[in-house]
């Protein structure tokens, strides 16, 4: 394998590192260059990684938009979903997760309840909706 910061072939080992997202650290498994430092983290080990920042997110209360996004992107739910739910414009979705308006607290419940129980918070949710 060819590291793609210092194109050094054959440089990898097997090694552990920390992955970042919103302020929470988790050790995660990846390779490292024995020339460079570049950590390479896989597909599968980034797909976990990103659903435990999300149930961790989710567990202590999505405080901002770009966390809002980051779960709903997780959840596969798209802005114009959300818009629905909530009965708003798909812009209104937009401007919380860029943080130019502030994101209500009910939506950021609401997506929680749907990473947390899915199929019961869907279910609930068409109910209301008629």
């Amino acid at each position: 394998m060819k590291c793609p910061t210092c194109k050094s072939v054959d440089s990898y080992k097997r090694s552990r590192g920390k992955y970042e997202r919103f302020g929470i650290e988790l050790d995660s498994q990846g390779d490292l260059c024995s020339q460079c430092g570049e950590f390479l983290i896989h597909h599968a080990e980034l797909v976990r990684l990103e659903r435990e920042i999300s149930r961790v997110l989710v567990a202590r209360g999505i405080r901002r938009g770009r966390e809002f996004q980051f779960v709903r992107k997780e959840l596969g739910i798209t802005a114009v979903d959300v818009a629905a739910m909530f009965d708003v414009r798909p812009e209104t979705v937009s401007r919380w997760e860029r943080g130019e308006i502030d994101l209500p607290r009910l939506a950021a419940f609401v997506l929680g309840e749907l990473f947390e129980h899915p199929q019961v918070a869907r279910r609930k949710l068409e109910s209301l909706a008629g």
